[in-house]
């Protein structure tokens, strides 16, 4: 026998996890559209609150709002929560297939409610049809959300009500079991509905969770991006050359950073006005990004100059990078941009010794140079040709 009244504990459930959907609408509201899901997590959360209520008053409201709608309402909210997680984890959503739980839960329902009196069978109707959604919710969170921490854990409890759903089930089925409805009094009744009332709660608590430390490293990630290109921006280069000093590579010994300057880049902007000039800059980004290999690090380093930074292995790599890169400005591909090219100064340093300092002056040097000798040009850092002298 239950220690307290099963009908507070579905009373309990349909309070806190409403007021948590509550929240996530609010901070949802906020978040870039690349979060999908969160609303109907959301949406799911307070569905299931209804649910709750709804069940909890059995026998208090008619037979089709609180059998036929508590359960409907319960394998809806379970399949909005499908459909947040997969979209929140860029998968497809299973629209119709949760449209469809909905409609034969419906139907079950309604015939053994008004038809074939069976209140046995309509809790075997819903439990399955939820152990179904269980299983693929733990499913999807934790085979594509692997990655992501909240994901798992989220996953991992929708694990464990679905083998409390599939015991309910099968204890069920046991010859000679009581089949008392909702309010059974045996002890796998009582786990059953606690721990949806609990599970109800903490996995709406954690999905908020996993929405705002999305949100966190979305947010990481936007301060190592140039909002303007959306290259990297100087300080998640000087990352990446702190990682690529102290990192032993498979190929290349050698650091080479390019410092890219767009030639007569004021002229444009005195020309044809700032926005125009931001069009350069942004075209320069897509077309030099698409010459650049796997491994270089390509970063807006402050106004119209640029940095690439890579390992290579000879001098060679660089200094054909760099004529790559020009000849892919110089190619009109048929836009309303003005023509512009770009100066570039080579550094290329011994990975050990090859600080950020050292690469800069060797790169801005051969900048220098390079401007100096008329513009469009490629220069190597003085610096090398001395050693290799």
């Amino acid at each position: 026998m239950p220690t307290f009244d099963l009908r507070t504990v579905l009373l309990m459930a349909s309070v806190m996890p409403g007021l948590m959907a509550l929240v996530m609408f609010a901070i949802g509201r906020s978040f870039p559209r690349n979060i999908r899901g969160v609303a109907q997590w959301a949406q799911g959360s307070l569905v299931f609150s209804a649910a709750a209520f709804l069940m909890a008053l059995r026998d208090a409201l008619p037979d089709w709002l609180s059998v036929v709608g508590g359960n409907i309402c319960m394998v809806g909210s379970i399949g909005l929560w499908l459909i947040g997680s997969q979209r929140y984890l860029g998968r497809g959503p299973l629209i119709r297939f949760v449209s469809g739980m909905v409609l034969l839960d419906a139907l079950g329902l309604s015939w053994m409610t008004y038809i074939d009196a069976n209140p046995y069978g309509r809790s075997m109707c819903t439990n399955v049809i939820l152990a179904v959604l269980f299983t693929l919710l733990a499913y999807e969170l934790l085979r594509f959300g692997r990655k992501d921490s909240g994901a798992r854990v989220v996953g991992f409890m929708f694990a464990v009500e679905t083998l409390i759903t599939l015991t309910r089930i099968v204890t069920s089925l046991e010859p000679g079991s009581a089949h008392e409805g909702l309010y059974a009094h045996d002890l796998v009744q009582l786990i059953y509905l606690s721990s949806g009332a609990f599970m109800s709660l903490t996995i709406t608590v954690g999905f908020m969770l996993t929405a705002v430390n999305r949100l966190r490293i979305h947010l990481e990630q936007l301060s190592h991006i140039d909002p303007l290109t959306g290259l990297l921006n100087r300080r998640a280069l000087l990352d990446a050359h702190r990682i690529a000093q102290g990192t032993p590579r498979r190929r290349g010994s050698y650091l080479a950073l390019l410092l890219i300057d767009l030639d007569h880049f004021k002229s444009i902007n005195d020309m044809y006005g700032h926005l125009m000039g931001d069009a350069v800059l942004i075209d320069f980004a897509r077309r030099a990004a698409l010459a650049l290999p796997q491994e270089a690090h390509f970063a807006r380093w402050g106004g119209e100059e640029f940095a690439v930074l890579f390992p290579c292995g000879t001098v060679d790599e660089p200094l054909s990078l760099a004529r790559e890169l020009q000849a892919q400005i110089g190619c009109k591909d048929g836009s309303a941009l003005p023509s512009y090219t770009c100066s570039i100064g080579i550094a290329y340093v011994d990975v050990p010794e090859a600080t950020i300092e050292r690469l800069l002056k060797q790169a801005d040097g051969a900048l220098y140079l390079a401007k100096r000798n008329g513009r469009n040009r490629v220069e190597v850092g003085a610096e090398f040709v001395a050693e290799g002298t």
